[in-house]
Order: C-alpha cells, then sequence, then structure tokens
C-alpha cells in the first residue's frame, strides 16, 4: 500500500518530447518571462570594459556554451530567449552526434540599436537581433532568434575545427539540421521559411548550379589595387590570371555569390533531405562530422572520394 501511495506521489517521469514542449513554450514566452529548461544553465555577467554585459547560455549535458550580450533596453528580450537559444544546442548536439563537447558556440546580442557594431574578436562571432525602440521583439527580432540562429549554430559547428566547405555543402547542411531544430521549437515559423524557399526554387527561371555556386573570395579590385604593374597588364589580358599575394584585405574586399540565393539554399537543402531518405539521417550526419572534423579547404575531390566511399554514390548526380 505504501509504495503504490508512494508511486502516486512521485513526480512523473518525463517523456522523450518533454524537453521539446518545455523549449517550445521558452521560444514563445511572453517578454519579460524568463523561462527556464532542465539542463539549459542562464548565468548573467556584467559587463566588460567597452563592452555589453551578456547571459552565458550553457548545456549542461554537453557542456557547450554561448553568450547573449543586451543593451539596456533590450534586457527583458534577452533573458526572453535564452532558454530557447540554449535549447538550440541541446537539439543541434542531438543531430550532429554530441560532436563538439564543451564548444563556445556564436554569440547573439539583443540591441535596439540597428547600426550596433560589435567589439572585434575573433574568438567571439557575434550576430544581432534587433528590438523595437522598447526593446521588446519584433517579427524580425523573432525570425533571427527561431529561424536564423539554429541555422547559423550549425555554421558554429561545421567551423569547430576550421573547415572549409562548399557553399552547396555548408548551406545543405546547415538548413538541413536548423530545419528540424525549427520545426520542434517554432513550427509556424519554420513552415513560412520553408514555403518561402520552397517557392523561390519553383519561381526560379536560371538553374542553380550548385557545384558553381562559390564562397566568400577577395574581389578583383582589390588585387588589382596592390598587383604590381607588370601583373595588372597580366590580369587584363587574362582574366583568369591570380598574382600570388600576399595582399592586405579588409571586409569591404570580399564578396560572395549571391544570386539566386532562396533557390539555391532550397535546392542544397533538398540534397540533403534526399540523402537523408537515402542512407538515414545518422549515416549522413557522420559523413559531413568527418569532414569537418579537421582544418583547412575540403575539396570537391575529397567530397566526391568520401560520398563513395562511405554513401556509396556518387554526388555530383544530385547538385546538377
Amino acid at each position: 500500500m505504501l509504495f503504490h501511495l508512494l508511486a502516486l506521489l512521485a513526480p512523473p517521469i518525463a517523456h522523450a518530447d518533454s524537453f521539446d514542449v518545455q523549449a517550445r513554450a521558452a521560444c514563445a514566452a511572453p517578454i519579460g518571462a524568463r523561462p527556464r529548461l532542465p539542463g539549459i544553465e542562464i548565468e548573467a555577467i556584467d559587463a566588460s570594459d567597452g563592452d555589453l554585459p551578456y547571459l552565458r547560455i550553457t548545456d549542461r549535458r554537453s557542456g557547450g556554451w554561448m553568450k547573449a550580450h543586451y543593451d539596456a533596453v533590450s534586457a527583458r528580450s534577452a533573458w526572453a530567449r535564452a532558454a530557447c537559444l540554449g535549447a538550440q544546442l541541446r537539439l543541434i548536439g542531438d543531430e550532429t552526434e554530441e560532436a563538439w563537447p564543451s564548444g563556445q558556440w556564436f554569440s547573439v546580442t539583443f540591441t535596439a540599436d540597428p547600426a550596433y557594431v560589435p567589439p572585434r574578436d575573433a574568438r567571439d562571432r557575434r550576430w544581432t537581433v534587433v528590438t523595437r525602440p522598447d526593446g521588446t521583439l519584433g517579427a524580425e527580432g523573432e525570425n533571427m532568434a527561431v529561424v536564423t540562429m539554429p541555422h547559423e549554430q550549425v555554421h558554429a559547428f561545421q567551423k569547430r575545427a576550421g573547415a572549409q566547405l562548399p557553399r552547396w555543402l555548408e548551406e545543405g547542411h546547415a538548413e538541413w539540421i536548423s530545419r528540424k531544430i525549427t520545426a520542434r521549437l517554432a513550427p509556424a515559423a519554420g513552415q513560412v521559411d520553408a514555403r518561402r524557399h520552397a517557392d523561390a526554387l519553383a519561381a526560379s527561371t536560371t538553374p542553380v548550379e550548385l557545384s558553381k555556386w562559390g564562397g566568400v573570395s577577395v574581389t578583383r579590385d582589390a588585387i588589382l589595387r596592390q598587383a604590381s604593374a607588370e601583373d595588372r597588364k597580366k590580369m587584363e589580358a587574362d582574366p583568369a590570371f591570380v598574382p600570388p599575394g600576399p595582399y592586405k584585405i579588409s571586409s569591404g574586399d570580399l564578396t560572395s555569390d549571391e544570386s539566386n540565393i532562396q533557390a539555391r539554399y532550397e535546392a542544397a537543402w533538398r540534397v540533403f533531405e534526399n540523402l537523408e531518405r537515402a542512407h538515414g539521417a545518422s549515416k549522413v550526419q557522420s559523413w559531413v562530422r568527418d569532414l569537418t572534423a579537421t582544418g583547412g579547404r575540403v575539396t570537391p575531390e575529397r567530397i566526391e572520394d568520401t560520398g563513395r566511399l562511405r554513401l556509396r554514390e556518387n554526388l555530383n548526380l544530385r547538385l546538377q
């Protein structure tokens, strides 16, 4: 009898989806609330010189952590979405097979200043969640918190050892995982985002050409500006000629291929979605995990070779 009474009084055993339910509520919590999630630690840290205060958000299970900075007017929004940001680290950890224990993920800054520029720190990349003048989150800020940040945190995982991926793989992998995360945390926002990308691909009148989708590169003008007179003549005669560096490069000297961007994101996501259907999520993720486990450029040749070895298929056929 005593055993049955204790069983009735004991807290219910958590179901597998209970974290998702709590996390979904945290991602929709009203501004001013301070939701908490099991296993997600949130610690307020004072501002250092020339910087903003922040919340240190840690997933206790993996040890992974991030910072959520905030200005004075946006503090309530930072607290309201901190647990949601922590849930993203937990769920991305699940999807990436916990391959980055104790990693420092990308940071965010909640600010009402749309022109905010964070202090320069190569170790800490920050994304801006713009709040309204009163510090609350509008549609743009909410979308940044629940749609964009899961995508960017997958990039943090990809770059954990300094790997440089072709654009189709980098963005397709990030979309593949982040859409799963957003579907669990903010399903309505995820559906809107997925529909927007699908419509863009359906409306596209030019080939997406994923294998030719370039990453970030140095502008030709930046090289011309610093090249010798002899090398400039060679560049003018041969558009493919690039003189050896080194060059002094600023952010304004960098460019990336952003043409047909939403259609390409959708097409790259479909590559991974179809790979999952063919091989299973775990097999695809372990393939990407190993590709990104070391620094340096991941060449198309290496991707093709590992695709044949690990997935038993010619990946180039999926990029056409």
